[in-house]
């Protein structure tokens, strides 16, 4: 399963595409207590090979990663095109894509 996690803050935007095993409960239920501000925002059916593909799609998108994580600065543009579409931003043909949280107030 492929999920793609957000989070803001007042000079960045950041998102991160992971793959899991497991379900995205479990893996939201973690990230939870290391950083309850960000979301879960879509999950589809993935691989590894194709979470690698999407880290090289947000670095041709001028995503920059953070050192030591999988966690990617991007620009506000980038952000918001991943809100609106989620994981289907990186595979627009595939079905389904699920949308699982969203921001309380995204501005």
């Amino acid at each position: 399963m492929l999920y793609l996690m957000m989070d803001k803050t007042d000079k960045e935007y950041l998102v991160k595409v992971g793959f899991s095993d497991g379900g995205t409960a479990k893996r939201r239920k973690q990230y939870y207590s290391y950083n309850p501000r960000a979301i879960m925002r879509s999950s589809c059916a993935g691989s590894r090979s194709m979470e690698r593909t999407c880290h090289a799609q947000l670095e041709d998108v001028g995503g920059v990663r953070i050192k030591g994580t999988e966690w990617f600065v991007v620009p506000k543009n980038v952000f918001d095109v991943l809100y609106r579409e989620g994981m289907s931003a990186f595979r627009p043909n595939h079905k389904p894509i699920h949308f699982l949280e969203e921001f309380e107030n995204n501005s």
